[in-house]
């Protein structure tokens, strides 16, 4: 889901940022590819930045540069960008730029699950949004700053602190016109929402917030529907009402994310694995929790890899406290996916035996 919540950000960049003329339509071109092509709109972006003339053609391809790494999934270059994008606009006291970055800046340290370094750069973003006051076309960014702070709170299973800044969030995009970009992203703080409200105990409230969401034809729902269905179906296997489980993992069409959002498609593995245990399907449930066991080798892999390249890199941002954060992250989680396996190994054999049986 982490990917997807990129969408966010995506559009600050795209909406907040000065717009380019005469030479630099490039930039534009830039813009138009993010999505079709993030490779050549990286490519662009780049070229672009290394030959702006000044600073509204600089911050503006570097923010097209940004949002493409975003889509390609290269974090370590969001980070160094983003810190880049701090300084520049720091020096010419751009302080919509600097709510921008920053507010990227913690996203993409939440994705690593560097919580203190997301809410430091996320609290330096919402100090600002506290002095200044936002046109009414960017009020957005406020948006997305609480979306993103919700999301650190719920990662530290802070979940009634998460709550209330999804709360805040939804109360900036109330008051946002109703278009399909807004749609699909109070769509996706509604489900993060509704993921906390069922980690308190709330789930009858979270059901209802997943039925809305899966409810007629929504507009700009788009993978939203995955992500509420996932959540509907964990509902009802921990009350053991397998059929209505199963209904609703029938309507998701895995191959439709599963190259590009791990996390998601875990998830969806996972609860297969459990449909089938609570029905007594031995043979199924073996063949899904091995594909969720390789989905979370493949999601270890990925972010260690993530994690190895920022710890190289020379960037000042990346401070000796940082990096201590990082080895005590991939420490962590690598110990937890050994004791995993351990008992995935075991209770496998179980199974195997089982089934011979």
């Amino acid at each position: 889901m982490t990917r997807l919540l990129n969408i966010l950000f995506l559009f600050v960049g795209l909406a907040a940022s000065a717009q380019p003329s005469g030479k630099n339509r490039e930039t534009e071109r830039a813009a138009d590819l993010i999505f079709s092509n993030p490779e050549k709109s990286a490519k662009i972006s780049e070229r672009a930045f290394a030959n702006a003339r000044n600073y509204n053609e600089k911050i503006t391809a570097l923010s097209r540069l940004v949002n493409a790494q975003m889509v390609l999934g290269d974090i370590s270059q969001v980070i160094n960008n983003c810190v880049k994008g701090i300084g520049l606009s720091k020096e010419k006291n751009d302080t919509i730029n600097q709510i921008r970055f920053l507010s990227m800046l913690g996203n993409q340290y939440q994705q690593l699950n560097m919580n203190n370094d997301a809410k430091k750069n996320l609290d330096a973003a919402e100090n600002l949004i506290n002095v200044i006051k936002l046109p009414k076309n960017l009020l957005f960014i406020k948006g997305n700053v609480y979306n993103v702070k919700g999301i650190v709170f719920k990662n530290e299973l802070n979940c009634e602190f998460a709550i209330k800044y999804f709360d805040k969030a939804l109360d900036v995009y109330n008051k946002l016109p109703s278009e399909d970009v807004i749609t699909t992203n109070k769509l996706l703080i509604d489900i993060q929402k509704a993921v906390c409200l069922e980690s308190l105990g709330h789930s009858g409230e979270a059901e209802s917030i997943y039925k809305m969401i899966l409810k007629g034809n929504n507009p700009g729902i788009g993978y939203n529907k995955y992500f509420a269905s996932v959540g509907l179906a964990d509902i009802y296997l921990k009350r053991n009402e397998v059929d209505n489980a199963d209904e609703i993992l029938q309507t998701i069409n895995i191959k439709e994310f599963s190259s590009y959002d791990s996390e998601l498609t875990g998830f969806f593995f996972k609860l297969k694995a459990q449909s089938s245990y609570l029905k007594g399907d031995s043979k199924s449930y073996l063949y899904y929790f091995d594909k969720y066991n390789d989905n979370l080798v493949q999601i270890s892999k990925s972010q260690n890899q993530i994690i190895s390249r920022l710890v190289k890199n020379d960037n000042e941002n990346f401070s000796e406290e940082s990096n201590k954060s990082l080895i005590r992250n991939v420490v962590l989680f690598s110990v937890l996916l050994i004791l995993f396996s351990i008992f995935l190994v075991f209770f496998y054999r179980y199974l195997r035996k089982k089934a011979i049986m």
